[in-house]
């Protein structure tokens, strides 16, 4: 082999050197995206559930207070408070 080929190989050895690190820096990268992407849709979720709770908890309570207005209407005759 001449000194040609060997600088050639030891050029092409870096250069596959440095597209592995940089594989590695990318792959940790979106691994770590990953993960906080499923912690916001984990934490999305859980918000969104407390919210759909909230909700709930209010029509419940528009249709208690529908029911509570009705029978003082019906105890005045109609005629309202």
């Amino acid at each position: 082999m001449t000194d040609q080929q060997i600088q050639d190989i030891y050029s092409r050895l870096d250069t596959l050197n440095q597209k592995v690190s940089s594989l590695e820096l990318l792959t940790g990268t979106i691994g770590t995206s990953q993960v906080a992407i499923a912690q916001l849709l984990s934490v999305q979720s859980q918000h969104s559930q407390i919210l759909n709770s909230i909700v709930q908890t209010q029509a419940e309570q528009s249709q208690q207070l529908s029911e509570i207005l009705r029978i003082l209407r019906d105890r005045n005759g109609g005629s309202g408070l």
